[in-house]
């Protein structure tokens, strides 16, 4: 009997004679799987994988998460696993126990099938993620019996993604959600404004997208000691559909989106399509380059809170969970030193330091937003300006943003950039292991897995981590291609760190890396990065 595996080396697909399975099978007595779950017992049998996998379910919900699953791994380079929703003599089966915590599921492997439970649908689609790595080791047509109790350490597993910088279409940030779905990742961080570009329709600022979507021309090279350009306009945004479909798209998967709309910097595409927000009033153009602008939002006009206000409320709209990001990164306050309407407001308001502005803006949006339900996240900046106890603080000027912001009671994101940002370089010698134009720094998968959420902490101060996040900033990445690149496998060692009680050592975790995610992304058609197994850091 011939048997289809969904094992792909290349995009081919290969055929496999089914053996008997027994304890002298390898696939018996090891399994890889990333990441590492809370327990895996193998019993030392193994069991053989039918030629049809049947998949059942005990409600409905559970029935349009198999018909997912069925849609992901249906989507291989050619090689297809030869699954199909079945009500009776199922392979495999999903169910419920409600004894399990929301996102926590248990796997078992028997010669009578595959069963998974999960606290929710949440659980059940984890388990069956670590499904997909049991049957990609397959040996002989053959599996091994396990059973796997797991859950996840933090609540917040998250990656991001620019799509300012450079636009990747629907189907690519689909694409990227599904990559994230792989790794057990439960949030996408989705990039949409910044001075290169204004990428989410709003109704009622029209120009956002007529004008601040398109920029006359980009950048060749590195910035700060290239002056060339390329002379062709650039664009793109999403329409509210647009973004409606990546929100269903994304909580099919589990996956909850955070729309991140900047503020009072990186604004200069909205300024640009609305020059009165500003403090100059005049001559913006949206930026051709990259780095740090020096113009804000205007904090002195109320206009500027009727407008933020007014995105926002759309922006809610479209994203149901729980927190919209304002960013409040890389704000130099020159232009509001001169202005006399936010000179006015630090009168007002009795401020002596300029940076209390950033707190007066964040304190009001913080407020608007929480009379729609929603919680602000924002870059470690907000500290500067004095934050709420409310507000989350994502780190990343390293840890110390966070460690602070733990140490005074705020709840926090670890996603500091010497360990979390997939735009830095993955070798110490980029130029030397041809790696693609990039925007400097070093993060090996190494030394992504070395990251300490905790470090310097108090075990009472621990409590304020809600997780960890990997950052992808798109100036020198302009095709999705690139993208895969950057994050593979490095998000692997995102997920051990958000995902996994205990670590592993480095040379352990690479291994089951190597057996248990690289079939995947092979099956996939990914472009992964190999300098990790070919010991080049």
């Amino acid at each position: 009997m011939t048997q289809k595996l969904f094992y792909g080396v290349a995009a081919a697909a290969i055929m496999i004679i089914a053996a008997a399975c027994n304890e002298n099978n390898p696939a018996a007595s090891d399994l890889s799987i990333v990441p590492a779950p809370t327990e895996l017992k193998l019993s030392g049998k193994t069991v053989a994988v039918p030629e049809t996998i049947g998949i059942s379910a005990v409600d409905d919900s559970l029935k349009a998460l198999a018909d997912t699953y069925i849609g992901q791994m249906s989507s291989g380079a050619e090689a297809v696993l030869p699954l199909k929703s079945s009500s009776s003599e199922a392979f495999i089966r999903l169910g419920f126990d409600r004894k399990l915590s929301s996102e926590e599921y248990r796997l078992t492997v028997r010669k009578n099938g595959i069963r998974i439970t999960g606290g929710s649908t949440k659980g059940v689609w984890w388990g069956l993620q670590t499904l997909s790595q049991i049957l990609m080791q397959a040996e002989n047509g053959c599996i091994p019996a396990v059973r796997i109790s797991d859950k996840p350490h933090f609540a917040y597993r998250g990656a991001h993604l620019d799509c300012c910088r450079h636009f990747f279409t629907v189907d690519e940030v689909k694409r990227y959600i599904d990559i994230l779905a792989l790794h057990k990742l439960n949030t996408f961080h989705w990039h949409l404004t910044d001075d290169q570009g204004w990428r989410i329709q709003i109704l009622g600022y029209p120009k956002l997208t007529d004008v601040g979507s398109v920029r006359k021309e980009t950048l060749v090279g590195l910035y700060g000691e290239s002056d060339e350009y390329d002379g062709q306009p650039y664009g793109g945004f999403y329409t509210q559909d647009e973004i409606r479909e990546v929100v269903r798209y994304a909580g099919d998967r589990q996956i909850t989106v955070i729309p991140e709309i900047e503020m009072p910097g990186h604004a200069v595409a909205a300024l640009t399509s609305y020059p009165e927000l500003g403090c100059k009033g005049k001559g913006y153009e949206v930026r051709t380059t990259w780095g740090i602008s020096e113009d804000l939002f205007c904090v002195g006009k109320e206009s500027t809170f009727v407008f933020l206000e007014n995105v926002l409320s759309e922006v809610c709209d479209l994203f149901p969970g729980e927190y919209i990001h304002i960013g409040g990164d890389e704000c130099p306050m020159t232009v509001w030193e001169k202005c006399p309407h936010c000179l006015a407001v630090m009168e007002r308001e009795g401020y002596s330091d300029i940076r209390q502005l950033q707190g007066y803006l964040l304190h009001r949006i913080e407020t608007f937003l929480a009379g729609k339900g929603k919680k602000i996240i924002g870059w470690d900046e907000i500290l500067d300006g004095g934050v709420t106890p409310t507000a989350v603080v994502m780190s990343w000027r390293g840890p110390a943003g966070g460690i602070k912001a733990a140490k005074q009671g705020n709840h926090v994101i670890m996603a500091p950039n010497n360990y979390s940002y997939l735009d830095y370089a993955q070798t110490a010698d980029p130029e030397g292991n041809g790696e693609p134009l990039g925007i400097g720094g070093h993060v090996s998968l190494r030394i992504m897995h070395s990251f300490d959420p905790y470090d310097e902490l108090s075990e009472p101060e621990k409590q304020y981590i809600l997780g960890l996040q990997c950052n992808l900033w798109a100036e020198y990445i302009s095709d999705f291609s690139h993208v895969q690149f950057m994050v593979l496998p490095r998000f692997c060692a995102l997920s051990e760190n958000a995902w996994s009680e205990g670590k592993t050592d480095y040379d352990s975790f690479l291994r089951r890396v190597e057996k248990g995610m690289l079939p995947l992304y092979r099956y996939f058609g990914f472009n992964v990065a190999d300098y990790a197994f070919n010991g080049i850091e």
